[in-house]
């Protein structure tokens, strides 16, 4: 690692999902052995508050609180908002001289305005949003610029929380102040740091989502086209899409409470964990020919949202936005393509959420 000190790396199917569910393993943040990509995530990981660097009950005591708020129920009564949204924004794309770039136009606006509708922040803010959760996770920066970016976006939430105490609104965040603030149970600077959290997750990885997966459709024309005709296909390629790319890097992490035996080694404790979802989900044994993109083949067991308790609290809205986002650009834009040189396209190798940061297409 950053520091010269090693770490475990975990890349079969079967070990991530039996690491990231033995308590022998602590997904606790504060740990200081808990290990890291570079020096600024320490910094990071420090100031942590929110449920995801935390181990049961107190993991489980904070997620109950926010998980009728990503409910399938709710996310099919956001559904046709939605719709209307990626129509708007493919209006607008479809308007623009060609090529155009996809990022700017639907990758990032489509989940910020439906973050930003779900949990009641203004859509001006998105750009000020993104800006931290790309300081926050990015593999460049300082621990002096990870650390003001992180904190920055609690800031900004906990402003949130005290303007929707004043003038509430049908959203996330006045929903959990009449719940869980105002009777006690749940503090505006918890609060804070769990809505920092959930704000940076819901516009970083689906907009990464959206501009890696429209890219390999369509590097894939007849699987697109399948997709297209069929949309009985879609939620099963959705999945696909999410093994294939798995935007997520070098997560989960652990560190070992005591010896452990895995893979006929022996991580001592003490020792750093880095369980890759990303490899897992390209592991032959779970996923034959697993470096093939197969929109028929059923990836449903797919880890990229995680395993065990820590799996992604927003993974029914990420997953609902990607089924309306992609059949209506392959509907829509029939004839879209690619319209950039290799070299062209940027990926987010400066990034531990992977993507792509432009994506230059024609129609």
């Amino acid at each position: 690692m950053w520091n010269g000190r090693r770490a475990w790396l975990l890349t079969r199917y079967e070990d991530v999902r039996s690491v990231v569910t033995d308590a022998r393993f602590s997904g606790e943040f504060a740990n200081p052995d808990f290990p890291t990509v570079t020096e600024a995530r320490v910094v990071v990981d420090k100031q942590e508050r929110a449920f995801v660097g935390m181990d049961n009950p107190r993991h489980d005591h904070y997620r109950r609180m926010f998980t009728k708020e990503f409910s399938t129920r709710r996310m099919v009564a956001l559904r046709p908002k939605m719709t209307a949204i990626a129509n708007r924004l493919i209006d607008e794309l479809m308007a623009q001289p060609q090529p155009a770039d996809l990022v700017p136009s639907v990758a990032i606006p489509f989940p910020s305005l439906v973050m930003c509708d779900l949990v009641g922040s203004p859509y001006e803010d998105h750009r000020f949003i993104i800006e931290c959760a790309a300081g926050r996770h990015g593999l460049l920066q300082t621990p002096a610029q990870a650390e003001q970016k992180a904190r920055e976006l609690v800031d900004y939430f906990m402003r949130l929380i005290l303007r929707k105490e004043q003038a509430p609104g049908d959203d996330m965040v006045s929903r959990i102040i009449d719940e869980y603030v105002r009777p006690g149970t749940l503090s505006r600077e918890d609060f804070a740091e769990i809505g920092a959290m959930i704000l940076r997750a819901g516009h970083d990885t689906t907009t990464n989502m959206i501009g890696l997966g429209t890219l390999i459709l369509l590097n894939h024309p007849d699987q697109a086209s399948a997709l297209r005709d069929q949309p009985d296909l879609v939620p099963g390629a959705v999945e696909e899409l999410l093994r294939y790319v798995s935007p997520v890097q070098f997560s989960p992490r652990r560190v070992a409470l005591e010896d452990v035996a895995i893979g006929g080694v022996v991580i001592r404790k003490g020792d750093g964990v880095f369980a890759l979802n990303p490899a897992a989900n390209r592991d032959p044994q779970a996923f034959p020919d697993p470096d093939t993109f197969n929109v028929h083949r059923d990836a449903s067991h797919h880890v990229a949202f995680g395993f065990g308790i820590h799996q992604c609290l927003g993974q029914i809205l990420a997953r609902t936005e990607l089924q309306v986002v992609f059949p209506l650009l392959l509907q829509r834009m029939p004839k879209l393509r690619v319209a950039a040189n290799d070299g062209e396209i940027r990926f987010k190798d400066d990034m531990q959420i992977y993507g792509v940061h432009n994506l230059p297409v024609a129609w």
